[in-house]
C-alpha cells in the first residue's frame, strides 16, 4: 500500500509538471500555429498523462486527455490548426484535468462522471479538420501507443512510443542502462524535509563560527586546521544546501502567458511577452512570495500602462504592446523588472487624486518631484481607474505589492516616462535563512546589521564630531560629502545612554524606503554570515528588531530591522508627513488658512523677528566665509559646488556683515537650480505644528503670519520669493563704486 502511495504521489506531481507544460505550449501555438515543436511538445505531455491513467483506473481524467490529445494530433498531422477559440477549449480542459488531479488526491479517485459536454466540445473541433496529405499518415507506432489502456508504471512513466512527428526518435529499449533520462537522474525531496536540513545547516553554521571564535587564540596547532577543516567542509555544505532551495524564476512566470492571454480577451487589447532571465534563482520561499506581487504588476501593466490598438496606431507604435519580464544578479540580490511600452504614468493625473485623497494638499503639490508624485500610486487606496472592473479601480495592488515585497527585506522603486512606458523594479534579497551581516557595536551589546541595507561606513574622529554633527532641535544630521544626512544615535534610540562624544565613533550609512541616514554606533567589529532565529515573546512586537541570532563566542546578537528602526526614529516619515498632512478646512475668514508641515525656524535679520521656513523646501544648510561672494549679472553669488549659487536676502536693507565673517544659507532648489537664502541665524526645527496663518502679508515673500512656540512669526513663501529674486536685476554696487 505505502509503495501504491508512493506511486500515485509521484503520478500526481508528473502529471501537474506535464499539465504546466502543456498550458504553456497551447498558450504559444495560439500565438504561433506553425511551431511544430510546440504540437510536438504538447501532444507528448497529454499522452503521457493519458496513458498513466489507464495504469491507475482513472477513466474520466483518461478520457478527457483522449480527447485533447485527438485535437494535438489533428493538428500535428496538418488537418486541424490553432486558433483563440480552440486555445480556449483546450485551455478549460487543462483546468478540468488538474480539477480531477485535485479529487484524485484529496479523495484517490477521479469522480463519478465523465466531463462530456467538454469532450463534445473538443470532439467537434475535428469536424472542421482538413483532408490529410498522403505523406502524412500517423506512423504505426504512434496508433499501437496511443490505445488508453496501455499499461505503463506509474513512476517511470516515458514517452516512448509518443508521436514525435520531427521531434529526436526516442532511444531504443536496450539502451545501455547506464544512460539515464533526465527524469531519473533526480529526485524529488518534501519541502519540509528541507526546511528541517536548512535548520540543522543553521545550527552548524552557529557552531562553526563559535569553534573559529574560540580557535583564534588558541597555540594548538591540530585544532586550528582541524576548525578550519570544519569551516571549509560547512560552508560547501551550505552553499549545497542552499543550492537545493533555489529555483530558477521562470517557475513563478510559468503562468503568465496564459494570464496574459485572458486579459487580452477582458480589454481587447494585444501583448507581446517577453521574458528575460528565467534561469536566475533565487530562494524557493522567496519565489513564493514574490509570485502574487508579480501577478498584480502584470495585470496593471496591461490594464493601466498598455493602450489599446487604436490608440497605439494612432501614436505610431505598433497594435501589440510589449511586456517585459526580466529578471538578473546584482549586488548579491535577485531584480525583477515589469516593463511595457505603453503611455507611461500622468504625473498630473496622479496629482490630482492625491489631492481629491486627502493625501496633500493643493499648496503642496509644486514643491513635489516628478519622482516623488509618481510613488502616489504606492498608497494605500490609491487608484487612477475611473471605473471600477474586476481587474482595476478597486484601490488595492500596488500598496500591496510594496508592503509584500518590503516584508521579505526587498525593495520597489517606479520609472516612468510619458508615450514611451513604465518600469518597475523589485530587488529581492536571494534567501532569508543565513544572511551576510554586519556586526556592530554599541555600548556592551551587539548588533547584527543586514548588508543589503549597508551603504557605506564612515570614520568620525572624536575631535571632529562637534563639527560635523549639527544638533537642530533635538534632531542629529551630519554633513557627508555636501549633503545633510539624518542621523539616529543608537545609544539614544534604543534607550542605551546618552551620546558618546569623547570616542571615535563609526556613521553605518543605510538605506530604507528610499531614503538614505546615518546610524551612530561605538564600533564596527566584521562581517558575518548569520544564521537568522525569531524573537521571543518579549521582542517579537519590538519595532527596531528583524530576530536574532548566535554569534560565535555563544552570545545573543540581535538583527536590526533596519526600516522600522528608521520609521520609529521618524527619519523616513518627512515624505509620508508631507502626503498625509492633515488637510484642515478655512476658516469662515478667507485671510486665514491652517497649515501641518515641519517648518525650519529661523531670524531672517539682525533683529528679533523670527521667520519659518517649509523644511520640505531646504536641501542643505551651510556657512561660507563673507569674502567669498562675488557678483554675476548685478546679483550676489558663491562658487558652490562647482557651479554658481545665487544668493537672496530675507531683508537686505537692514543686514550688516562688516563684522561677520560667516555667513548662513538654507540651500533651496528651484526648476532653474539651486538658489541660496541668506539668513542670519538657523533656530530650530519645528515638527508637524497645526499653526493658523493670518493672511494680511503686507511684504512679497510672506505667506502670512502665526504663533510658533508662544511666538509670532513670518512664514516665508519661498516660491513667491525666489520667484520675484530671479525675475528682477537689481544692481549692485563693488567697492570702488563702479556698478558690476
Amino acid at each position: 500500500m505505502q509503495g501504491n502511495n508512493k506511486a500515485l504521489q509521484s503520478f500526481l506531481i508528473e502529471s501537474e509538471e506535464n499539465l504546466a507544460q502543456l498550458e504553456q505550449d497551447i498558450v504559444a501555438l495560439e500565438r504561433e500555429p506553425e511551431d511544430h515543436e510546440r504540437i510536438d511538445s504538447a501532444f507528448r505531455a497529454v499522452h503521457t498523462i493519458k496513458g498513466t491513467c489507464g495504469f491507475f483506473g482513472f477513466c474520466h481524467l483518461e478520457a478527457l486527455g483522449h480527447a485533447i490529445e485527438d485535437v494535438l494530433g489533428a493538428m500535428r498531422d496538418g488537418k486541424l490548426h490553432m486558433t483563440r477559440d480552440r486555445a480556449t477549449i483546450l485551455l478549460e480542459g487543462v483546468d478540468f484535468c488538474r480539477a480531477l488531479l485535485t479529487l484524485i488526491n484529496n479523495d484517490g479517485n477521479d469522480g463519478e462522471h465523465t466531463p462530456e459536454e467538454l469532450i463534445q466540445r473538443l470532439r467537434e473541433q475535428l469536424e472542421h479538420a482538413e483532408e490529410a496529405p498522403a505523406e502524412a499518415e500517423p506512423e504505426p507506432v504512434a496508433s499501437a501507443t496511443a490505445e488508453p489502456d496501455a499499461p505503463a508504471p506509474a513512476t517511470d512513466q516515458t514517452e516512448t512510443g509518443a508521436d514525435q512527428g520531427d521531434s529526436p526518435p526516442e532511444k531504443p529499449a536496450d539502451a545501455s542502462a547506464s544512460e539515464q533520462s533526465p527524469r531519473e537522474s533526480t529526485v524529488r525531496v518534501d519541502v519540509v524535509l528541507l526546511d528541517k536540513l536548512m535548520n540543522v545547516v543553521g545550527e552548524l553554521v552557529l557552531t562553526r563560527n563559535q569553534l573559529l571564535q574560540h580557535t583564534t587564540n588558541q597555540n594548538d596547532a591540530q585544532l586550528v586546521n582541524l576548525s578550519q577543516r570544519l569551516n571549509l567542509v560547512t560552508s560547501e555544505l551550505q552553499e549545497g544546501l542552499m543550492q537545493t532551495r533555489m529555483q530558477p524564476i521562470r517557475n513563478a512566470w510559468s503562468t503568465y502567458p496564459r494570464l496574459l492571454l485572458e486579459l487580452e480577451k477582458k480589454t481587447g487589447k494585444r501583448v507581446n511577452p517577453i521574458l528575460k532571465g528565467g534561469d536566475t534563482e533565487l530562494d524557493r520561499s522567496l519565489l513564493e512570495a514574490i509570485r502574487d506581487p508579480l501577478i498584480h504588476l502584470v495585470r496593471n501593466a496591461v490594464d493601466h500602462g498598455l493602450e489599446s490598438p487604436q490608440a497605439r496606431q494612432a501614436a505610431g507604435k505598433p497594435e501589440a504592446g510589449t511586456l517585459t519580464l526580466s529578471a538578473y544578479h546584482e549586488s548579491g540580490n535577485v531584480i525583477v523588472e515589469v516593463s511595457d511600452d505603453g503611455a507611461g504614468l500622468d504625473s498630473d493625473k496622479i496629482l490630482r487624486r492625491a489631492i481629491e485623497a486627502g493625501l496633500l494638499r493643493p499648496e503642496q503639490a509644486e514643491q513635489l518631484s516628478e519622482r516623488q508624485r509618481i510613488n502616489f500610486i504606492f498608497e494605500p487606496g490609491f487608484s487612477t481607474a475611473s471605473q471600477v472592473s474586476d481587474l482595476s479601480g478597486r484601490g488595492v495592488g500596488l500598496d500591496v505589492v510594496r508592503t509584500n515585497i518590503e516584508k521579505i527585506g526587498g525593495s520597489i522603486d517606479i520609472k516612468s516616462k510619458r508615450g514611451v512606458g513604465t518600469t518597475i523594479k523589485l530587488k529581492i534579497p536571494l534567501t532569508l535563512a543565513i544572511v551576510p551581516a554586519l556586526i556592530v557595536r554599541c555600548m556592551h551589546q551587539r548588533f547584527a546589521i543586514p548588508q543589503v541595507n549597508l551603504m557605506e561606513v564612515v570614520y568620525l574622529e572624536a575631535d571632529k564630531q562637534e563639527a560635523e554633527i549639527q544638533t537642530v532641535h533635538d534632531a542629529l544630521v551630519y554633513r557627508l560629502r555636501g549633503r545633510l544626512l539624518p542621523l539616529i544615535d543608537m545609544r539614544t534610540i534604543l534607550e542605551m545612554g546618552e551620546r558618546e562624544t569623547q570616542k571615535d565613533q563609526f556613521i553605518l550609512v543605510l538605506s530604507a524606503d528610499q531614503q538614505e541616514f546615518g546610524l551612530l554606533v561605538d564600533d564596527v567589529r566584521d562581517t558575518e554570515e548569520i544564521v537568522v532565529k525569531p524573537l521571543g515573546k518579549l521582542l517579537k512586537d519590538t519595532p527596531c528588531f528583524a530576530g536574532a541570532t548566535i554569534m560565535g563566542d555563544g552570545r545573543v546578537a540581535l538583527i536590526l530591522d533596519v526600516k522600522s528602526l528608521a520609521d520609529y526614529a521618524g527619519v523616513t516619515r518627512q515624505e509620508r508627513r508631507l502626503r498625509h498632512a492633515d488637510t484642515l478646512p478655512n476658516t469662515a475668514e478667507d485671510n486665514t488658512i491652517r497649515v501641518a508641515e515641519n517648518y525650519l525656524l529661523i531670524k531672517p535679520n539682525s533683529g528679533e523677528g523670527r521667520s519659518a521656513i517649509a523644511l520640505s523646501k531646504v536641501s542643505r544648510l551651510e556657512e561660507i566665509s563673507a569674502d567669498r561672494i562675488e557678483y554675476s549679472g548685478g546679483r550676489e553669488v558663491v562658487q558652490y559646488r562647482g557651479g554658481i549659487l545665487p544668493l537672496i536676502r530675507l531683508n537686505p536693507a537692514t543686514d550688516n556683515e562688516e563684522d561677520n565673517e560667516v555667513i548662513k544659507i538654507v540651500v533651496q532648489p528651484t526648476e532653474h537650480g539651486e538658489v541660496g537664502i541668506v539668513v542670519n541665524d538657523i533656530l530650530d526645527i519645528v515638527a508637524d505644528q497645526n499653526t493658523q496663518i493670518s493672511q494680511n502679508a503686507s511684504q512679497d515673500g510672506l505667506l502670512g503670519a502665526g504663533i510658533v512656540l508662544g511666538r509670532v512669526t513670518d512664514f516665508i513663501d519661498c516660491d513667491t520669493l525666489v520667484r520675484k529674486a530671479l525675475n528682477t536685476n537689481p544692481s549692485a554696487q563693488s567697492e570702488d563704486g563702479n556698478e558690476r
